[in-house]
């Protein structure tokens, strides 16, 4: 029921930008809507719906809808960042729901003129009296009286959702071609259409001489002119910029989103059925048409940057780029007075927490979501659209929250993982908080390099795919990661023909998605190229995990085996071990076990008392492994070229076995017995093992157990 409850929400709200609300100002438009039918009954407005529903959240971006909402967060005062520091031609990368669309959905509210067309010429409302002018009463940028008597409703808005070109597939240039056949010609009609949709009202406008009275027409009922042409699709959005122009005589305001639409297709699309040069001449043509006046503000917002967004071919990339007019682009997290726009901060989640009587439910969120790590920033920050899922269905798993577009780019490039480069800097950024990866330079993605990427994990090539495959393409797959909003640089560096930077994973959330990745992609065994009989052995080894000293012996003979063959080098790799067999069993045997992993160890009181801790320093329990059926709870810590007993004293002072009572997700599993693992393997294959058990506060030491290639002891 709480699934059928969440599509149910998500079906009714998910049509932005409803005309018959206050974001667009064409009267017209707005008694078109109103006379259409509603998807709900006539009492059931959206905003009612989402209070009858148990926990009401806005799932859309719909701007009117949120700003109602108790999940309203003023960040009003992007548009003042925006408009006044920031260039003509700007484009803003954020990952998937860092609440893009909502600020394009506030930047169209709060710039569009409202006006209605009587007697063939405009009429201006007064802005006091629009819906607009109410729901900007009370945040933060209605404070700002000069800026906002300056540009509220003083634009018009030409307002592009590059959206439903992300599911084309389809696109191969022919003379032939209708463009009434291939779904991206269809879907790229649905955009200028809706584009177009916003100002139906300029029909009647008697500044419109015949042939652009027709031609609008046109647009407005199938997208397209009756004789569609590439040229016809580039030049749609200057032309109702023309038009807006000479009808209405006001400045004007592209907002395009989802402006890197095309760069989902262009990754996993079929490679005989999508070309990517000619989604490349598309939208390079496209944005050249908007910016070519020079005169309109323009901002883009989307997810990912290519060249050809930046309106280079591929074949440019080692050129300079000679356009006159030129899109800047800034990635949310390089500086914290632009990200501070962009998914929430921890005191943000809290707030809309308490709106909805879920400030208990902080702790959990704070462990799986946050945070995104801003550049030489303390401030970190989690999904938006993740916050509100929880908020609405209460549910906390990494397949729940996760972007379904991440998902599906992940599940389409999940070999990937299994590249010894990913592999390496995906384990590190995860089990050590930090990989250090360094390049010659950090080359740009584009659509022909996804193209390689699509070769590569779909093995087409006809060559070895291990001798053929190029270091710079795994690293073109992190830079998908830290877009995909899964990895975080927390810090960068720019020498002459180098590029450094530091990478950990963003939060919980993402690190358990990349753990799935990692454990499907096979490529932890194949490091430690373990053997059939090392495999079983493992997994019956940490299965029969139990207070005994016997169980514990096996453990470390088990492990001695296996690195024998190949000796870890860091922490994170025998991390990365234990990792997956702890997983093996809790996969395979999943009605008697359950795993957690690298989840916050619990507060002790040095803890408490540090107030500069942060986020991206929270002391994680590498695993939490518990067999349900005999209420045993084995928590296993891991660390190279270290003393296992000194490991284990410091697991047992900072009271680990404190989370079985502390952690909601254990306390309610009434688990009696408690085992602390430290193990630890030395730069000469040696194992070390230290163990204790715990039954209700009573400690037993357990055998100490130390195994290299000349004795067992």
């Amino acid at each position: 029921m709480i699934h059928f409850a969440l599509l149910l929400i998500i079906l009714v709200i998910s049509r932005p930008f409803d005309g018959t609300r206050a974001d667009w100002a064409d009267e017209q438009q707005k008694h078109q809507a109103k006379a259409e039918p509603s998807s709900a009954t006539n009492s059931d407005t959206t905003e009612d719906i989402l209070h009858q529903s148990k926990y009401p959240v806005p799932l859309s971006s719909d701007f009117t809808g949120i700003r109602r909402s108790r999940a309203f967060v003023d960040k009003t005062f992007f548009l003042h960042e925006w408009l006044t520091h920031r260039p003509k031609f700007w484009y803003v990368t954020a990952p998937p729901g860092f609440g893009k669309s909502t600020l394009a959905a506030m930047a169209v509210q709060f710039l569009n003129a409202s006006f209605e067309i009587v007697n063939g010429t405009a009429k201006f409302h007064e802005k006091h009296k629009t819906p607009a002018y109410e729901l900007f009463q009370g945040t933060n940028i209605y404070e700002m009286r000069d800026f906002f008597d300056e540009h509220f409703q003083n634009y018009v808005v030409v307002y592009i959702d590059l959206g439903p070109l992300s599911s084309t597939t389809e696109a191969v240039f022919s003379q032939t071609d209708d463009f009434n056949t291939q779904d991206f010609h269809l879907n790229f009609r649905m955009v200028i259409k809706k584009m177009m949709s916003h100002y139906p009202s300029l029909l009647h406008h008697e500044n419109l001489n015949e042939t652009e009275r027709a031609t609008f027409k046109d647009y407005l009922k199938d997208g397209m002119d009756p004789n569609p042409k590439p040229g016809k699709f580039w030049q749609s959005a200057s032309l109702l910029m023309k038009l807006l122009n000479k009808c209405l005589k006001k400045k004007i305001v592209v907002i395009v989103d989802s402006y890197d639409a095309l760069c989902k297709p262009a990754m996993i699309g079929d490679l005989s059925s999508i070309r990517r040069p000619y989604f490349a001449s598309y939208i390079i043509n496209f944005s050249k048409n908007i910016i070519k006046d020079g005169l309109s503000t323009v901002l883009y917002l989307g997810s990912f940057n290519t060249l050809e967004l930046m309106l280079k071919k591929a074949i440019e990339e080692n050129s300079e780029n000679q356009l006159t007019r030129q899109i800047q682009h800034t990635d949310f997290f390089r500086e914290e007075r632009i990200a501070k726009y962009f998914g929430l901060s921890a005191q943000e989640v809290l707030e809309v927490l308490k709106k909805y009587s879920l400030q208990d439910d902080f702790q959990l969120l704070d462990h799986m979501l946050n945070g995104h790590a801003v550049l030489e920033s303390p401030l970190t920050l989690f999904n938006t659209r993740s916050v509100f899922l929880y908020v609405a269905n209460r549910n906390a798993t990494p397949r729940a929250l996760i972007s379904p577009m991440t998902a599906e780019i992940l599940h389409n490039f999940e070999n990937m993982f299994a590249r010894q480069t990913v592999s390496h800097i995906v384990t590190e950024s995860i089990f050590a908080d930090k990989s250090e990866v360094l390049m010659k330079y950090q080359k740009p993605l584009h659509f022909t390099r996804f193209t390689k990427f699509k070769r590569l994990v779909t093995n087409t090539t006809g060559i070895d795919v291990e001798e053929s495959f190029k270091v710079e393409i795994s690293l073109s797959f992190i830079k998908i990661l830290q877009y995909l909003g899964l990895l975080s640089a927390v810090h960068e560096n720019l020498i002459p023909d180098r590029y450094f930077c530091n990478l950990r994973a963003s939060s919980h959330c993402d690190a358990e998605f990349m753990l799935e990745c990692l454990y499907n992609s096979g490529s932890i065994e194949k490091f430690f190229k373990i053997s059939a009989d090392d495999e079983l052995a493992m997994i019956r080894a940490v299965k029969g995990l139990a207070p005994t000293n016997d169980s514990i012996q096996t453990l470390g003979e088990t492990i001695h085996n296996i690195v024998k063959a190949r000796v870890p080098e860091a922490d994170f790799q025998l991390k990365s071990l234990m990792y997956v067999y702890a997983r093996k069993v809790a996969t395979h045997y999943s009605e008697d076990f359950t795993l957690e992993a690298m989840i916050a160890a619990p507060k002790t009181e040095h803890s408490k008392s540090n107030k500069d801790l942060r986020n991206d320093t929270k002391e994680r329990i590498d695993i939490i492994l518990v067999l349900k059926s005999k209420k045993i709870g084995v928590i296993m810590t891991s660390k190279f070229n270290t003393s296992a007993t000194t490991l284990l004293e410091e697991m047992t002072n900072r009271k680990y076995v404190d989370v079985f009572e502390s952690d909601s997700r254990f306390s309610k599993l009434g688990i009696a017995n408690k085992i602390l693992i430290g193990i630890s393997v030395q730069s000469d294959g040696s194992v070390q093992i230290a163990a204790e058990a715990w039954h209700q506060d009573e400690k037993t030491n357990l055998k100490n157990v130390v195994i290299n290639n000349t004795s067992l002891q």
